[in-house]
This record gives C-alpha cells, sequence and structure tokens, in this order.
C-alpha cells in the first residue's frame, strides 16, 4: 500500500491543473500521441544526422516510417487547441454560459504560456553561447524576436534560438484571432453553422498552394494551418450539441480507430490525403477516443493523461535532452535492425526526457497553471519586503542600546 500511495502523490503532483475546473481526460491522452510523435520524429532525426545512418537503407523500416511523419503531432495539437478554446465561446453563444470577458482571457494565455516560454528560450540561448561557443552577438535579435513570437514572420525561418517556438507562434496567432472566428457559434442553425465551418476549412486548404507554401513566412503562419483549428471548432460544436458534453460509448468507434490509426501513418505519406483529408481524418481519429469503450479507457489512463498535460513542457526542451543522452548512446545496437536500434534509442531517451521535463513542468509551468499566481507572487514578494523592513527597523532600534552598553 506504501507504493500505491506514493505513485498517488505522485500523479497528483504531476496532474495539470485547469483553471475551468473541467478535465477533459481524452483530450491529454491525445496530448500525449501528439508529443509522442514529435519526440521519435527529432528522436530519428538526430540518429540519421549525427549516428551516421543511412537513410535510404532503412526508410522501408515500419518504425522509421512512423517516426518520419511525427512532425504531424504539432498538427494534432493545433486542432485540441481548436476545440480547447472554442468551447467557452461556444458554450456562451449555444447554450447561453456567461459571456467571455476579453480581457481576462488575453491576460490568462499570458500568465499560462508566457513564463515557460521565456524561461525555456533563455535557457537554450545560454545553452547555445555556453556549451556549444555559437554566438551571443548572432543569436541576441533571434532571441529577441522569438520572446515576442515574431521570429517567423521577421525571418520566415525557424528560431535558431528555440527551434520549436515556430509553432508556438502560430498558436498564439490563433490565440489573438480567436474572438472573430468564434462568432460563427452565433449561427442558430446547427447544419447551417457546420456547412461554414467546413466551406471555410476547405477554403484555407484551398489558398494553401504550392507558391505560398514555399514562402518560409505562409508555410510557418497560421495561414498555412488554419484548417486544423476549424476541426477543432467542429469537434467542440459536436461535443457541446451532440454529446452534451458526455458522450455515449460504442465498441464500433474502437472498430474504427483500429483500422484508422495505423491507416494515419500510411496516409500521412501521401501529398493529396495531406492536402485535403488530414483534418477530418483527424476528427474522426478524435472522435473515437472520446466514442469508443476501450479507446475512451486507454486515453484516459492516469499515466497517459499526466504525461500528455506535461506535452508544453515536454514540447519546449525536449530535443536538447535528446541530444545531451543519445551523443552518449546512440552508438548502442547499431549492428542491430533500424527499428531495433531507434526503439533501444527511445528506452535510453524517454525515461530523462521525462524526468527532466517533469522536474520544469512541477517548477515552472504548473505554477503558471493557477490563474491568480501572479498575485499570488505580488503578496509573497510583498510579504517578504514587509518582514526584511521589521527587522531593519528592530535592528536600527537595537543599535543606540548597544552603544550605550558599550
Amino acid at each position: 500500500m506504501p507504493r500505491a500511495s506514493f505513485f498517488q502523490k505522485l500523479y497528483r503532483h504531476l496532474s495539470r491543473q485547469t483553471s475551468s475546473g473541467r478535465f477533459i481526460p481524452q483530450i491529454d491522452g491525445l496530448r500525449f500521441v501528439a508529443i509522442a510523435m514529435v519526440v521519435l520524429y527529432h528522436l530519428n532525426g538526430y540518429m540519421v544526422a549525427k549516428a551516421g545512418v543511412d537513410l535510404h537503407a532503412v526508410k522501408q523500416e515500419w518504425l522509421q516510417q512512423i517516426a518520419s511523419v511525427g512532425f504531424h503531432g504539432v498538427e494534432l495539437f493545433f486542432i485540441i487547441s481548436g476545440f480547447i478554446l472554442a468551447l467557452p465561446f461556444a458554450a456562451h453563444y449555444l447554450h447561453g454560459a456567461p459571456k467571455i470577458d476579453l480581457k481576462k482571457y488575453y491576460l490568462r494565455r499570458l500568465t499560462r504560456l508566457e513564463p515557460p516560454y521565456i524561461l525555456a528560450a533563455f535557457i537554450l540561448f545560454v545553452f547555445a553561447v555556453a556549451v556549444q561557443g555559437r554566438s551571443a552577438g548572432m543569436l541576441l535579435p533571434h532571441l529577441g524576436s522569438s520572446f515576442f513570437y515574431l521570429h517567423s514572420l521577421i525571418y520566415g525561418q525557424m528560431s535558431p534560438v528555440i527551434g520549436v517556438g515556430w509553432s508556438l507562434e502560430i498558436e498564439v496567432q490563433f490565440y489573438l484571432l480567436v474572438p472573430l472566428p468564434t462568432f460563427l457559434f452565433a449561427i442558430r442553425r446547427q447544419w447551417l453553422r457546420r456547412t461554414v465551418i467546413l466551406a471555410l476549412m476547405f477554403a484555407a486548404m484551398a489558398v494553401q498552394v504550392d507558391p505560398l507554401q514555399n514562402s518560409g513566412r505562409f508555410s510557418l503562419s497560421i495561414l498555412a494551418f488554419l484548417q486544423f483549428f476549424f476541426a477543432g471548432f467542429l469537434l467542440a460544436d459536436v461535443y457541446l450539441e451532440d454529446w452534451k458534453r458526455n458522450p455515449v460509448k460504442a465498441f464500433y468507434w474502437d472498430g474504427i480507430a483500429l483500422i484508422a490509426w495505423p491507416l494515419l501513418f500510411v496516409m500521412l505519406r501521401v501529398p493529396e490525403f495531406m492536402r485535403w483529408c488530414f483534418p477530418l481524418f483527424a476528427l474522426v481519429l478524435y472522435c473515437a477516443a472520446f466514442r469508443g469503450k476501450i479507446c475512451s479507457w486507454m486515453f484516459s489512463l492516469r499515466g497517459i493523461t499526466v504525461i500528455g498535460g506535461m506535452c508544453y513542457s515536454i514540447y519546449l526542451i525536449h530535443y536538447e535532452i535528446i541530444s545531451l543522452v543519445a551523443r552518449f548512446t546512440k552508438n548502442i545496437g547499431e549492428t542491430l535492425p533500424y527499428w531495433a536500434h531507434l526503439a533501444l534509442q527511445l528506452v535510453f531517451v524517454a525515461p530523462a526526457v521525462l524526468m527532466v521535463c517533469g522536474v520544469y513542468f512541477l517548477l515552472i509551468e504548473k505554477p503558471c497553471m493557477r490563474p491568480d499566481w501572479p498575485q499570488r507572487l505580488v503578496r509573497v514578494v510583498w510579504k517578504a519586503e514587509s518582514r526584511e523592513k521589521v527587522v531593519n527597523e528592530q535592528r536600527c532600534a537595537a543599535e543606540p542600546e548597544l552603544v550605550h552598553t558599550s
């Protein structure tokens, strides 16, 4: 029983805190899948770049094929963002929930996401200068633009300080815009509302032609990914209107998931699928995560949701941990088939990623999940200053007595 008590405490400490108080475990389960895809993609990329792996020789291996499309986990995150941010606005328009206070909305986004991001970017900047020997003068402009989520717009490329920041810049662009497209939920007729959302999805995909996609500023902006956020809007609509926040489970959804998840990793390699079908296909998978009896149970497992809940911390610094660990382990198992070699490297890397990112989550990200953390910090600082002032006053009052007695 002491072991159970230890794990219960560990889960409680590592579980994220929601500002609304409404926890949807399947969403954190889907976050787990998305971040696992991204981590595997970057590990595979490191092995190909640093371990002398012949990409042409291993590209037909099943694990390498899965890893090679893992960057699409970012788009799965975009669907989740569309869903989560649409929910309160949709609840207001569809069910008469309180109107969203935009000032509080923007302030919450700022206080929740900015501190972990800025600190991670600064740590990576120091690491690049102190350990990798890169020029601080060259990196400083990139650090400054990354701080304000403007790097992709200014430079048209990923930041050399925090490479994963490009997707976070897109998220911020969506946060700024989201009050406008959520007016779609003011359309009372369900069929019309969903038709308009679908039309906007396909319109977004239609304008993503090759000349624009080849532009760094376009391909690293929200314009290249709007369809995924709108897919999240559709999911929010179904979740509130059809499922009433309590989806009915059925085994046939598990059957759909059993076929669709493996098929996804095959179809992600097909350009036309990516162009026109991926957002809707992913939407079906998300529905299965809610509606399947087995799927819903799997995506709600405590360990899965805990790791999924830490995905922001993992996403920010996982590549640097991969680099630090794999430089010592990359040659272990190199005589094995590549899928076994890559799996072995994952065994070495994954615990380190979870451990370091778990500490970062506990110390940096989780405290920022409390909506009132800035006020609490001010009170703590104020109390500390007050105590120091009292101590100084007592010390000053005692000095004349010391002089007199001497």
